[in-house]
């Protein structure tokens, strides 16, 4: 049977919801728990083993400190939670939320993103980017383990940004980008507007002169 419903966000900043109440942030004051949901929630079908939990939390510790920081993390990760519920135990693997409902808004965000790549659907598209409330787990800038999914992110959001012509947001993060300068330039030139187009070659120019030490490619001077 069901136990109750989890909502975690890691997009823009980590958040908790348990039965639709938010978990305050004084729960995660001991921060082994906070770090323990939120590698269990990035995590294939919100399961790892034992050992691998250890190794990306923990990477230089031995064996038996090592373990004793995951029994740590998972008092702590249920006592914020509500529970033991919260984390299943059982052999050597750990899952987050397993007898309940767990929502996660990154794995929503990829699911729409997805759809929307597949599809090249800009109003699709334009909903995905509405899920992506910023960057993976902002708090946890050096962490290895958020690295990767940090990076991919970013990238999906990028994609779904072209696919939905929002191109002053792929400037945003990318200022090099000469997909999106070009876009802007084209637009401009439809609009009859040569001053504005020329105003946006000179960005994309200082920009990959000041950031890359390069010219514009010769089919963005072309244009």
């Amino acid at each position: 049977m069901a136990e109750g419903s989890c909502e975690l966000r890691l997009l823009g900043g980590f958040r908790a919801e348990v039965d639709g109440r938010r978990v305050p942030g004084e729960a995660w004051r001991h921060r082994r728990g906070a770090d323990l949901v939120k590698v269990l929630a990035l995590a294939p079908g919100h399961r790892l083993h034992r050992e691998h939990v250890i190794d990306r939390l923990w990477p230089d510790l031995g064996a038996e400190a090592g373990a004793a920081n995951l029994r740590k993390a998972v008092h702590f990760a249920r006592r914020a939670l509500g529970g033991e519920r919260a984390v299943g135990t059982e052999g050597p693997m750990l899952q987050l939320w397993p007898s309940g409902s767990l929502s996660v808004d990154v794995e929503r965000f990829e699911r729409e993103a997805a759809g929307a790549i597949r599809t090249r659907d800009r109003a699709a598209a334009a909903r995905a980017a509405s899920r992506y409330e910023g960057d993976l787990l902002p708090e946890d800038p050096y962490a290895p383990w958020a690295e990767a999914p940090r990076e991919r992110l970013r990238r999906t959001f990028v994609q779904v940004l072209k696919i939905a012509g929002r191109w002053d947001g792929v400037l945003a993060l990318d200022p090099v980008d000469e997909e999106a300068h070009r876009a802007l330039i084209r637009a401009h030139l439809e609009a009859g507007n040569r001053q504005a187009a020329m105003r946006q070659f000179e960005r994309l120019r200082e920009a990959l002169r000041e950031e890359l030490g390069v010219s514009p490619a010769a089919y963005s001077v072309a244009l």
